[in-house]
């Protein structure tokens, strides 16, 4: 039946109409503009890093998630956090936890056991970059951990590390290793130097200090068969490595590491991961969990090493690099 013009019965057909074109109108530019990329999601992730004055892992996640399209200010808001007092990081994490942020990266042991507790009821991703997840019980194994953790490990070159200075010096036997356990990668990297000494026939001095004066002691007092230097994952240490080398280059010895402090450092040889690519792990392993895939479906990954030497501190050392070792370098300064 015909509705008679300007009748209710018309008039609400034509204000029915018109909703209905706005409708599709809206719909249609909702769906041109998210593909124009006119609306974009925001992110809030939170950032926990305990070691600052570490350039390698955290601050490379920073640097590097822009590639992957999340910019800082623009579609990703960062709080971060960079106290080392473990109180602060709990109430950091909790604060973060509360807000639903949708998505935390951890750096070290002990920001990502506390991250791993309070969000264990909840379905907030972690991305850790530490040390050695396996062996402090973060994870069973690469590819079985709880639903929503996974990230980058650093351990694993030290026994690769002693090879190529086998190759570099082979008459080497005797390391001397000067340490602070002021991290707990300090303690999990000293266990993994003394199995892959004990495996490739090397001696080991042990060093403990806490106090930069007890360090320029114990380089006074070091055992005059000392043939290298090694430099574990320690802050009082790796933060007075100049001094270090330069008791070391009087010696005509190596200064060598396998992390933390590297051939950029002024180390003759490393073969660790490198600054910028360990954040650019924990940056894609990011990028794919914000963007669907479960973490469960992602395995914890070793971080990539590199054979990094410094020619200009062997120089210095009187020690010269076989042309082997340099054909094989992945960076070299010379």
């Amino acid at each position: 039946m015909a509705l008679k013009p300007g009748s209710a019965a018309d008039l609400r057909e034509k204000v029915y109409s018109v909703f209905l074109i706005a409708l599709i109108i809206v719909v249609l530019t909702a769906g041109i503009s998210y593909k124009l990329g006119f609306w974009e999601r925001k992110y809030v992730i939170g950032y926990v890093n305990p070691n600052p004055e570490e350039n390698e892992g955290a601050p490379g996640f920073l640097r590097n998630m822009p590639k992957y399209g999340f910019i800082e200010g623009k579609n990703v808001t960062y709080i971060k956090n960079e106290s080392k007092d473990m109180k602060i990081i709990e109430n950091v994490l909790r604060d973060m936890v509360a807000k639903r942020v949708d998505l935390i990266l951890t750096m070290s042991t002990p920001a990502t056991k506390m991250a791993k507790k309070l969000t264990q009821e909840t379905n907030i991703p972690v991305v850790f970059i530490m040390y050695d997840a396996i062996g402090s019980g973060i994870v069973k194994s690469l590819v079985e951990h709880d639903n929503n953790i996974t990230g980058v490990q650093l351990q694993g070159s030290t026994p690769k590390a002693l090879e190529w200075l086998s190759v570099m010096l082979p008459g080497a036997r005797h390391i001397f290793v000067p340490v602070s356990f002021d991290t707990g990668a300090a303690k999990q990297s000293l266990e993994k130097l003394k199995q892959s000494c004990e495996q490739l026939g090397f001696s080991l001095t042990v060093a403990e200090v806490k106090t930069v004066e007890e360090l320029h002691a114990s380089l006074s007092s070091m055992p005059k068969d000392t043939d290298a230097v090694f430099m574990l994952h320690s802050w009082l240490v790796g933060s007075h490595v100049a001094e270090v080398i330069g008791e070391a280059n009087k010696r005509h010895i190596p200064v060598i590491s396998a992390g933390h402090v590297d051939y950029q450092h002024g180390l003759v040889m490393s073969f660790a991961p490198a600054d910028d690519a360990t954040g650019m792990q924990a940056a894609r392993l990011a990028h794919k969990i914000l963007h669907g895939t479960p973490p469960a479906h992602m395995p914890v990954e070793n971080a990539e090493v590199f054979l990094g030497i410094n020619l200009r501190t062997a120089r210095s050392a009187g020690l010269e690099i076989p042309a082997t070792v340099l054909r094989r370098a992945d960076y070299i300064i010379r």
